[in-house]
């Protein structure tokens, strides 16, 4: 006992001796400057730790100071300095009593201009260190924000080899950078699938919270005071702005990843958090840029409230995406609490919430390929059913078709027996016809009636339209026009006969037609037209063409319509040529075969006989049309012997 009472005030007063020798520092490494600060203000000198911020040390804004303390230098050919990392607000380093450097300071007119993301590192030069000696350091600093820890908070001051301490901010910026990148990639991979429209609405979202976080940590790099001019006004700005709008566009991804409906409540968060950012973009002082923080954080409560409920309302949908998102808003509540509590006690935010982010993004994307891989499932399997439905329907069809088919060869049938089979025994003429549907069964139609040996009454008449309808409308036109010669040899007689008993029933196919009686006795041809086009008169004798000028009302207008009559006087050796609109309005490129090429075909073949003239026009209707006849084509020719 008497050994130890006597051991231990040496063992104790060597301990003391020891912590008072001053600090050695040499360039050649690093050494932490933990101990030994005072701090002076207002005339008054106390102890103080540095790590620890000035108001949590009983020291409350605005305060205007010096931090001081001492160390031996042990000269290195080397570049000495000293890395403090952020100080609240405004700093002046002093080296044995010379000025080495600033950040923040006051304007001529007073304005206070302070910097608190830029990392304090400061060269030393040796002009300005005393070898083996005691050296002097101190540094004067301006804190004012209330809401601030201030002063030397964040971390304890490291002094030592000058391009250590640069190499290790770059790594810390790079770091950071590298976590940038990776949000940028999470953008990219985005903007692709909004490219190719693949849930492009939260694609969007979620491109747009990527953007924004990156612009939130922009103002931390130390780059981007390095090598930008921007002030720092300016990047208090982006940040704070950055900081408000992000919590908006993950309210928003979450929303339209679930496709849930905006009610008022959410719209009124939405555009108070857009207003909150939009102050933050103007020149505001600080304590008032520092309130809407505040502000921002309490709302952040509803937003995480309306979020949450989302996902759960998803679960119970038992969508999947809603349990991926739930991991990731679980880890940036846990992150933004986590800052906030730090951020409020000590001001050392560490910014885990940039953590929960990231994780937040990677399970979105996740998220969003398990959507498209479960859409292209579902759709996979729609396919596949699609495919059997549409083979089904397909045999259908193509049973339908071929009943369709043979009905239409029926209809055909019938159709060909409603045209005259035989040339009519008239004499003093020879007649050759050519019947070309559109389709199997048409709505032209052409016949005749003998009403002795030298009379033929004779009627050309075209429906509007094709196929069926046409077909079936064309033949009552002959029923009509065989009833009406009966009794009548009159041709315009016969028109109005017909067009009397046609119009209530064939109201919506208007009919054109042409009745013409032959009278090889009287050498005449009386002529009635029912809007029907004209026909062509070639005297082979006077070696000239005459078009008949017939005009009329078409047949299925009106009841009360009267129709006229022209007298033709007939020569042997003339050729009339009677034709559907078919003819002259085949089509080809928006173009019309036309008039002009009827008669010049005439003309060409004028001494040809009636049957291989009538098949040279088909020819030259078939090779002008493409192969594919855009209309009826009927025509018939009569030459006079």
């Amino acid at each position: 006992m008497r050994f130890l009472s006597f051991i231990f005030p040496i063992l104790l007063t060597t301990v003391f001796s020891l912590s008072s020798e001053p600090l050695k520092v040499s360039s050649q490494n690093l050494t932490t400057m933990s101990g030994d600060w005072t701090f002076t203000s207002q005339g008054e000198t106390k102890p103080i730790q540095v790590g620890k911020g000035l108001s949590l040390q009983g020291l409350n804004p605005p305060v205007h100071g010096t931090y001081k303390t001492e160390f031996y230098y042990e000269p290195n050919h080397k570049p000495l300095g000293i890395y403090l990392n952020r100080i609240q607000e405004v700093d002046k380093l002093f080296i044995n009593g010379v000025l080495l450097g600033e950040t923040g300071g006051f304007t001529e007119d007073g304005l206070y201009s302070p910097n608190w993301y830029y990392k304090r590192l400061y060269f030393i030069p040796s002009s300005v260190l005393k070898e083996n000696e005691l050296n002097h350091l101190e540094l004067e600093i301006h804190f004012r924000n209330k809401t601030f820890q201030g002063g030397i908070f964040r971390k304890i001051p490291v002094i030592g080899n000058y391009d250590l301490l640069q190499e290790f901010i770059i790594n810390e910026d790079g770091r950071d950078f590298c976590f940038i990148m990776l949000f940028f990639g999470i953008g990219a991979y985005q903007i692709f699938s909004i490219v190719l429209k693949r849930q492009a609405k939260a694609n969007f979202y979620l491109l747009l919270s990527t953007i924004i976080f990156v612009m939130w940590r922009l103002p931390l790099l130390n780059i981007s005071y390095t090598y930008t001019n921007f002030s720092f006004l300016f990047w208090l700005k982006v940040f704070f702005t950055a900081q408000t709008l992000l919590p908006v566009s993950i309210f928003l991804f979450s929303y339209s990843l679930f496709q849930t409906k905006f009610h008022l409540k959410e719209r009124l968060l939405v555009l108070f958090l857009l207003s909150l950012a939009f102050f933050q973009t103007w020149n505001i002082e600080i304590p008032t840029r520092i309130l809407l923080l505040r502000i921002w954080e309490f709302s952040l409560l509803l937003v995480v409230f309306f979020i949450v409920r989302g996902v759960i309302r998803a679960a119970k949908e038992k969508k999947a995406e809603a349990y991926f998102l739930t991991v990731g808003f679980i880890c940036i509540c846990i992150g933004a609490t986590v800052d906030i509590m730090i951020d409020v006690t000590s001001g050392k935010n560490i910014y885990l919430t940039q953590y929960g982010f990231l994780i937040l993004m990677i399970l979105s994307g996740v998220a969003i390929s398990y959507r498209h891989a479960k859409n292209e499932k579902e759709l996979s399997v729609l396919t596949k059913d699609l495919e059997i439905r549409v083979h089904e329907r397909t045999i259908e069809l193509r049973e339908k078709n071929e009943d369709l088919e043979q009905d239409l060869f029926f209809a055909s049938q019938l159709q060909s027996y409603l045209l005259p089979k035989e040339h009519p025994n008239t004499t003093g003429i020879r007649i050759h016809t050519t019947y070309l549907p559109m389709k199997q069964v048409g709505g032209d139609l052409y016949d005749w009636v003998e009403l002795d040996d030298n009379r033929l009454l004779l009627l050309i008449a075209d429906v509007a339209g094709h196929g069926v309808p046409a077909a079936f409308v064309s033949s009552m036109v002959k029923v009509q026009f065989r009833e009406s010669t009966k009794n009548i040899n009159s041709p315009k007689e016969v028109l109005e006969h017909m067009n009397q008993a046609l119009t209530s029933l064939v109201s919506r196919y208007f009919i054109t037609a042409c009745c013409a009686l032959i009278d090889t006795n009287e050498k005449t041809v009386i002529f009635s037209s029912a809007g029907h086009p004209n026909p062509l008169i070639y005297n082979r004798i006077k070696g000239k063409f005459e078009i008949m000028n017939v005009k009329g009302p078409i047949i299925g207008w009106k009841e009360t319509f009267k129709y006229s009559e022209w007298i033709h006087k007939m020569e042997t050796g003339d050729r009339y040529f009677f034709f559907t609109d078919g003819v002259t309005e085949a089509r080809a490129e928006n173009k019309l075969f036309g008039e002009s090429k009827i008669l010049d075909l005439l003309e060409r073949g004028k001494n040809k006989d009636i049957k291989s003239l009538s098949q040279e026009i088909i020819v030259q209707i078939s090779k002008f049309s493409e192969e594919e006849l855009k209309d009826d084509v009927t025509f018939f020719f009569i030459d006079v012997t």
